[in-house]
């Protein structure tokens, strides 16, 4: 069961909550347990209208760097953390963000680290997020960790939507050529259909199945439609599962155009996340385990995690990445003089840099040939069809000199 409370703290300030038990009973004891003293408490219900609106309104990776550039600036002046997340979740636009952030100043009033409230909610701040507050918190430099996380947290936007941005056109011309093909097949083919009827002479094939494929299409369409949403939707669920990700995963260091543009954009994220936990003081097998998981293939975070398991034993991170097939020569190298010089933290900084404008580079030639190419796609496409349509109509010609 689920109970919403407003209550008053050891201070004497009203706060409120929700918490889940039993009964009533088990959840007015609950509270007591937290320094609460409840002044009224009653259940609801998890899937009422407001839970399904605060579940349905996401947190985005841009509102999170907002929160860590907004409450890095407040800390610098002087504020407390306290009034700095209270501030901050006024200016939140986001309902759900703004209960979040209620939740970890809740949280900290009641003795808690920052850090571990923010590990609460782990779909919105990241392990290594986690982890970079914990350090900040223990090393009394959090305002300097919160502003390298924005800055962190922007590159990576900034990253992301340079692909997108190159994917965008492509898609575009991908459903435009679909919707004319669509429009040929269900508003113009069937009143020719009508003019070939009435010849009465044998159609060539590739007419007969444009013909076979239209009236599938008019006649049904209420069966296609709810069809292919529901194998769009079984291909979604089915690529976020374990092993439908593995699978994609796999499939993407199988190509080589693609594995080389995925190869650049993991290991220059791995590299940057690396450098700023180094940075930050925290050790070096404590940043690797840290930095992995913010890799998106499941593939390659998996060799990165087994090839340094030799750390613990005193191996080299040179020696290490060498026993991963994923990492580039280069990149081994570059580390390996970074370990020999004391500067590893500044050769990261120089493969993180060099991977991320490849990255912008491959993304730019992509695009460059990719248009051209759907294009052509789409062009020949269509022109097929029309051929299709027009083959009767050459062959009355044929037949009539």
């Amino acid at each position: 069961m689920h109970f919403k409370y407003q209550g008053k703290n050891k201070v004497g300030e009203s706060v409120s909550g929700k918490v889940s038990a039993r009964t009533k009973e088990e959840a007015i004891e609950t509270i007591s347990h937290q320094g609460i003293l409840p002044i009224s408490i009653e259940e609801y219900s998890p899937f009422s209208k407001t839970f399904i609106r605060e579940a349905d309104s996401k947190v985005s990776s841009k509102q999170v760097y907002m929160f860590s550039r907004q409450l890095s600036s407040l800390i610098k002046s002087g504020v407390s953390i306290l009034r700095a997340l209270e501030v901050v979740g006024e200016q939140a636009s986001n309902p759900r963000f703004v209960d979040i952030l209620c939740s970890i100043r809740q949280g900290i009033k009641e003795g808690r680290n920052f850090s571990d409230c923010l590990s609460d909610y782990p779909r919105i701040f990241s392990s290594f997020y986690v982890a970079m507050v914990s350090v900040g918190e223990e090393g009394g430099n959090l305002r300097e960790i919160l502003a390298a996380l924005a800055t962190y947290q922007k590159k990576q936007q900034q990253i992301k939507s340079s692909v997108r941005t190159a994917l965008a056109y492509p898609v575009f011309m991908g459903i435009v050529g679909l919707m004319t093909v669509i429009f040929i097949l269900t508003f113009v083919m069937p009143k020719i259909t009508v003019l070939f009827i009435n010849i009465g002479q044998s159609l060539p094939l590739p007419t007969k199945i444009l013909m076979g494929v239209s009236h599938a299409i008019r006649s049904g369409w209420f069966i296609f439609i709810p069809l292919g949403a529901l194998i769009v939707f079984s291909l979604i669920r089915w690529m976020q599962s374990k092993k439908g990700k593995y699978i994609v995963d796999d499939l993407k260091l199988r190509i080589p155009i693609v594995k080389s543009l995925v190869l650049k954009v993991e290991l220059g994220r791995f590299c940057r996340t690396l450098e700023l936990l180094l940075g930050s003081g925290v050790s070096l097998l404590r940043a690797i385990n840290v930095a992995a998981p913010t890799l998106g293939n499941e593939l390659i975070r998996t060799e990165i995690l087994k090839s340094c398991d030799g750390l613990s034993s005193g191996e080299s991170l040179a020696n290490s990445f060498a026993q991963c097939r994923y990492v580039t020569p280069m990149m081994i190298s570059l580390v390996k003089i970074g370990e020999e010089s004391g500067l590893l933290e500044e050769t990261l900084h120089d493969v993180a840099d060099t991977y991320e404008q490849e990255t912008d580079e491959a993304v730019q030639t992509f695009t460059t040939v990719l248009e051209p190419v759907m294009i052509l796609l789409v062009g020949a496409i269509v022109g097929m069809v029309i051929i299709a349509m027009l083959l009767p109509i050459f062959q009355m010609d044929l037949i009539a000199s």
